[in-house]
């Protein structure tokens, strides 16, 4: 410190020693070496004060951006990053279903209502370089409060990603593609069905610039979404494989295949498997109501196998995506059940603008011409149909229950303006055949008409 502040203490000293030299306190030889002396620790603390405000200078700072992505922050060294980002989906609809036949007491009207469908905040990024984390809650879905990822991962080894904590086990093209960048605004009932989504498991990744291979393994939690609500699960593992051979600008041709296993638990007695491990079920296309029309319980199921096959391709504004799922559902002392279900998918942006592909899955279009920046942004046209077929003839007459309907064919027409690449507003029309093989006879005609306002950084 003394240093540091001695450039400024030098000529009031050289000026004392003048004095004392004038006045005789000291001689004129004295004078000279004191002087001298003073100079040079002068000219020692202005060096050392350079060296410093140099390295002070060199060094990199931290930075902190703002952009389409969220907040981002990356240490100097670029050890460390953090991402905070979210999206908000607001949801409305218009729903009729006078031509749905209801003799099942415990189904509900299906009325028009407003719901946010997906509110998230999240943070994610990476440690000591080679170390991930993501951390996203959600609220939304019911209006509760629940974590959609929580992981940390691995990056270091070459080529290879390793993922631990509640996160997409790897099934299916359509769940992998983000909701930010579905085209509908809601899955099809086939993927609802099938595809695993989230569980709290351990993924293990490689892959290269034009293909993905995948495999996780999950245990607890148990298995609750559209397609599963077995309270018993016990374990799964799953694997998909992804092959583009064709991946160009604007153009595509993806092509692959995944397999799951689901195998549950015992129940407390030791003897008898939960009686709702086997239950199947979706929702029509809609997601403004809890019941789910479509649903067959094939009790006593101690585990299930699924094979899933898809394709994709993408041509200019043009693209079309299709899935295909079969399911054996193995049952303990009961004949084994078999059910599927396949969509097919088409969009054309008619400002031009083609959809994006990374890592085997789809990503959205980003328009030329945003609002804003003197465009209009980009509109696109969406139509799907996807078939549903859960239920088994030669299997249903032992230890079933619980049925409704048992076969679903859902149109589904969009139209989605992509504003810029944050903001989107999308139309669907949704009409849901639902057919009952069964004396519940709970069938009949949808329709709705659904709006979603989305922004999401």
């Amino acid at each position: 410190m003394g240093a540091a502040v001695l450039p400024v203490q030098a000529d009031p000293m050289v000026d004392l020693l003048k004095v004392l030299r004038d006045k005789g306190t000291i001689s004129a030889e004295d004078y000279e070496l004191l002087a001298n002396a003073a100079k040079d620790k002068e000219e020692q603390a202005a060096a050392e004060k350079e060296e410093i405000m140099t390295k002070v200078d060199s060094k990199p700072s931290s930075i902190v951006t703002l952009d389409k992505k969220g907040l981002n922050f990356e240490s100097s060294d670029k050890a460390f990053t953090a991402n905070i980002g979210g999206r908000i989906h607001a949801d409305y609809a218009f729903i009729d279903d006078n031509y749905f036949d209801r003799n099942v007491d415990s189904v509900d009207e299906f009325g028009n209502g407003a719901k946010f469908r997906r509110a998230r905040i999240g943070m994610e990024g990476t440690m000591f370089t080679d170390w991930t984390y993501a951390l996203e809650i959600n609220y939304g879905q019911d209006e509760a409060t629940e974590f959609t990822d929580a992981t940390i991962g691995y990056e270091g080894f070459e080529n290879v990603k390793l993922k631990l904590g509640r996160h997409k086990m790897p099934v299916g093209l359509e769940e992998l593609t983000s909701s930010n960048r579905i085209s509908t605004m809601e899955r099809s009932g086939p993927t609802n069905t099938f595809a695993l989504g989230r569980r709290n498991g351990l993924t293990v990744a490689t892959g290269g610039s034009n293909w993905t291979l995948t495999g996780g393994a999950y245990l607890g939690e148990g298995v609750e979404s559209d397609g599963w609500e077995g309270k018993d699960s016990d374990y799964g593992y799953a694997g998909r494989v992804t092959f583009a051979p064709i991946q160009e600008k604007e153009k595509l041709v993806h092509l692959g295949a995944s397999y799951h296993h689901v195998g549950f638990e015992e129940t407390f007695d030791g003897n008898n498997l939960g009686s709702n491990n086997g239950r199947l079920r979706a929702r029509p296309g809609i997601h403004f109501f809890n019941d789910r029309p479509v649903q067959v319980n094939y009790g006593g199921t101690e585990d299930a196998d699924t094979f899933g096959f898809e394709a994709a391709t993408v041509m200019g504004p043009f693209s079309l995506q299709a899935e295909y799922y079969t399911q054996q559902l193995n049952r303990k002392e009961a004949k084994d059940a078999d059910a599927d279900g396949w969509y097919a998918l088409a969009t054309y942006t008619l400002t031009g603008e083609a959809r994006g592909y990374k890592g085997g899955a789809m990503r959205t279009i980003s328009p030329k011409n945003p609002v804003g920046k003197g465009g209009f942004g980009a509109w696109e046209l969406v139509a799907r149909y996807d078939v549903l077929d859960i239920w088994d003839s030669s299997a249903a007459l032992e230890n079933t229950s619980g049925i409704r309907g048992t076969e679903s064919n859902i149109w589904t027409l969009g139209v989605n303006w992509y504003v810029n690449d944050n903001i989107r507003f999308m139309a669907n029309y949704v009409d849901a055949d639902i057919k009952s093989d069964d004396a519940s006879d709970l069938e009949g005609d949808i329709e709705a008409f659904m709006f979603r306002g989305q922004v999401a950084f």
